[in-house]
């Protein structure tokens, strides 16, 4: 293959990764509040959570397993798939929903539920995965 066709090779990984990252992000948001019923963005929460902990355990897992993934793979799950499935972006127009809607007490839970569990859930992820590759 062409050296400037492999340029392109990563740009395509994030892109597929990116797809099914969204796609994910979107069947969670459309199906849990049917599920649970809430009108609190426990959707967005969900995903910023969980792709937290799957980014902090990976990452750690890849650090300690002394395993060397390709650059493609990489840029598939944290860019691609993790970068479309988790969404700040998604948080930051929640919150200004819900101040607009002068919710103050959900707003205030949706921005420490989202930076307090995504950040414990980022460092307990790396704390996982460390364990696993040294298993």
């Amino acid at each position: 293959m062409e050296a400037s066709m492999l340029k392109f090779i990563p740009l395509l990984m994030v892109g597929f990764g990116g797809a099914l990252g969204a796609m994910a992000r979107f069947g969670v948001r459309e199906f849990l509040p049917m599920i649970t019923g809430t009108t609190f963005p426990l959707a967005t929460l969900i995903v910023n959570v969980l792709g937290c902990f799957t980014a902090g355990a990976l990452y750690a897992f890849i650090e300690h397993s002394g395993v060397q993934w390709e650059v493609n793979k990489l840029a598939f799950i944290f860019v691609g798939f993790l970068g479309a499935f988790t969404t700040f972006s998604a948080f930051a127009l929640d919150s200004l929903v819900l101040f607009n809607q002068g919710e103050n007490f959900k707003l205030a839970l949706n921005i420490l539920a989202n930076c307090l569990l995504c950040l414990i859930c980022v460092f307990f992820g790396a704390w996982l995965g460390g364990r696993m590759a040294n298993s």
